[in-house]
C-alpha cells in the first residue's frame, strides 16, 4: 500500500517555488498587480480642481453665465462632476449634473436646455466625485466655488404701433371738408406714367366714406413724393390700405399712399425726400380691385387728433398733371 501511494505522487508536477526561479500570483479585486510586484491598497488622491471659472460674475435672467474648469487627478481619465446654485438667502437650489466629463483638460459647461436660474443672489459650486469616489480637494487656492448675481430682466415697453391707416367702418364718419382755394405751388404729380382717375373723394363706401383720390394705372408704375417732406410712416395692412407710406409735406399736409406693390417701398421713416423722389410702386395689394394708387391729402397730420381731416386732393392732382 506504501508503494503504491509513493508511485501516485510521484505522477504530480512539482510546485515552483522562489529558491527553484518560479514566483507566487495573487489574483486581486482590482484586477491582478503586475507579475512579481507587491501588492498595494493605497488611497488615490483627491481631485483637483486646478481652474474654476464663473463669467460674468452678474447676469440678468434668463441669461446663464460662462463656466469653465479644469479637473486633475493622478491616473483617472474622467470624473463625474455637476453644478450647484446655492442660493445666499431664501431660495431654490438649481443643481446641473454634466455626467463624467474628462479630466487633465480644461471643460466649458454647456447648459441643458430649459435650465433657469430665478434672480437672486448664489454661491456656484463644482461637485467632483474621482478615482476610488474621492471628492474635490477645496484648498484655498482651488475652491471650486464662485459668486454670481442673477438680476431680473428688463421689461421693455413696445413701441406704439402707428396709426390704422383707412378704417373699415366707423360709427360715426367725420364730416369731409370741402377743398380749400386751391394754391397748389410747384409739385409733381404722384404717378408718373399713363394714368386715369378712378372712385373720388367722398365716394360712398360701407359704413365710410372714400377719404383719398383714386389714380388708375399700370401695376410697377413709380410713386412719388408730390412736395418735399419726410417720411412719417411705412408699413402694411391686409384688410384695406396694403403696402402704405405717408409723407409730411414741408408745406404743411400729410400725404397718404396706399395699395403699393409688394416690395416696392424704397424709403424709410424719418427719411427726408425732395419732390419727385420714388417711393414705392402702383400695385393692387390689401383691399383693392386691381392696380392703382388710393391718394390722401390731410390737414392737422394724418390721424394724429381729432384736428386732423382729410380734403379732397383733386384739385392738387389736376395742377400737378401736366
Amino acid at each position: 500500500m506504501a508503494a503504491g501511494l509513493f508511485s501516485l505522487m510521484g505522477l504530480l508536477a512539482p510546485v515552483a517555488s522562489a529558491g527553484a526561479g518560479g514566483a507566487s500570483y495573487t489574483p486581486t479585486p482590482e484586477g491582478g498587480s503586475e507579475y512579481g510586484a507587491p501588492l498595494t491598497n493605497a488611497t488615490p488622491p483627491k481631485p483637483v480642481a486646478s481652474g474654476f471659472q464663473v463669467s460674468p460674475s452678474t447676469i440678468a435672467a434668463p441669461k446663464l453665465p460662462s463656466v469653465s474648469f479644469r479637473i486633475d487627478q493622478p491616473s483617472a481619465r474622467t470624473v463625474r462632476a455637476w453644478i450647484v446654485f446655492w442660493p445666499q438667502g431664501s431660495g431654490t437650489v438649481a443643481r446641473v449634473e454634466l455626467g463624467r466629463v474628462r479630466a487633465g483638460r480644461i471643460v466649458t459647461v454647456s447648459w441643458p436646455a430649459g435650465t433657469k436660474v430665478a434672480p437672486g443672489r448664489y454661491l456656484v459650486r463644482l461637485s467632483v466625485v474621482g478615482r476610488g469616489n474621492q471628492t474635490l480637494a477645496r484648498s484655498a487656492g482651488s475652491t471650486g466655488k464662485a459668486n454670481l448675481t442673477v438680476r431680473a430682466a428688463k421689461v421693455v415697453a413696445p413701441p406704439p404701433p402707428p396709426p390704422v391707416p383707412v378704417p373699415a367702418a366707423t360709427p360715426a364718419p367725420a364730416p369731409l371738408l370741402p377743398a380749400p382755394a386751391v394754391n397748389a405751388g410747384p409739385g409733381v404729380f404722384p404717378v408718373q406714367g399713363l394714368h386715369t382717375y378712378g372712385d373720388p373723394f367722398g365716394a360712398p363706401r360701407q359704413g365710410y366714406t372714400h377719404q383719398g383720390q383714386d389714380i388708375l394705372a399700370a401695376e410697377g408704375t413709380p410713386v412719388v413724393a408730390p412736395v418735399a417732406g419726410t417720411i412719417s410712416y411705412t408699413g402694411y395692412q391686409a384688410s384695406a390700405a396694403g403696402y402704405y407710406v405717408v409723407e409730411r409735406g414741408g408745406e404743411g399736409h400729410d400725404f397718404f399712399f396706399a395699395h403699393c406693390e409688394k416690395d416696392s417701398t424704397v424709403v424709410i421713416p424719418g427719411q427726408a425726400v425732395a419732390a419727385g423722389a420714388p417711393l414705392c410702386k402702383v400695385g393692387a395689394t390689401g383691399d383693392a380691385s386691381g392696380p392703382h394708387l388710393h391718394f390722401e391729402m390731410w390737414t392737422g397730420g394724418w390721424r394724429v387728433s381729432t384736428a386732423s381731416q382729410p380734403i379732397d386732393p383733386l384739385p392738387y392732382l389736376q395742377a400737378w398733371d401736366h
